[in-house]
């Protein structure tokens, strides 16, 4: 019994018996594949019409005062690709850090359209990041830079916050948003913690098989 237990164990260890073993190199090779042939632009795309057509709904009547919209920032209106694939996607804080300094990061134009379409209503937009409030003065350079102007406020994780989970921080300024008055029609993220909690009337997730944040 215990030959046998040791003979299978072996087998699942060097990926001899079963099922292929997922490999991590091959992995990335694909998300490779899958940016740099459109595709990642084409599903991106197709998220961001989405959105596009949720706010068209409601500019078919007057806009009340009370509408707003939230956006995420990395991989929903800015692009990190450059920082990934250059650290072989292992996004850690001591590495993304003085990335994020260089405020060079691209925007991502099906994002933008829906962005400007948001401005050019004067619907209150506010950037919610789980970004550290360190880096307030690069990111505000850098949405510039991209053309990111006129949104209503950045919020920034806030020093000493402990939760495992981006959600709390997140959701709970839609829920502040909310208390204040506004009607928050649309949440665009990348991550499905940038949309869990409430708070809004239409989440949309961007695609991001790159890197997760829970």
């Amino acid at each position: 019994m215990r030959a046998a237990l040791f003979t299978l164990l072996i087998a699942a260890l060097t990926g001899c018996a079963g099922e292929p073993k997922p490999n991590l190199t091959h992995a990335k090779w694909r998300m490779v594949d899958w940016h740099d042939s459109g595709a990642y632009l084409r599903d991106f795309q197709s998220a961001a019409t989405r959105a596009n057509r949720i706010l068209d709904r409601y500019l078919t009547r007057d806009v009340p005062q009370n509408f707003a919209i939230v956006f995420d920032i990395d991989e929903t209106l800015l692009s990190n690709w450059d920082y990934l694939r250059g650290n072989d996607f292992g996004v850690t804080m001591p590495t993304f850090q003085p990335w994020a300094e260089t405020s060079r990061d691209p925007a991502l134009a099906p994002m933008a359209e829906v962005f400007a379409k948001a401005r050019a209503y004067r619907i209150p937009i506010f950037l919610v990041t789980g970004r550290p409030e360190v880096l307030r003065e690069a990111t505000i350079k850098n949405l510039n830079n991209a053309g990111y102007w006129g949104w209503a406020e950045l919020y920034l994780k806030p020093p000493g916050y402990s939760d495992q989970s981006i959600v709390p921080f997140k959701s709970g300024v839609r829920k502040a948003l909310t208390e204040k008055g506004y009607n928050i029609i649309l949440n665009v993220g990348d991550q499905y913690s940038d949309l869990e909690g409430g708070y809004a009337r239409h989440p949309v997730k961007l695609p991001n098989p790159f890197y997760y944040l829970q």
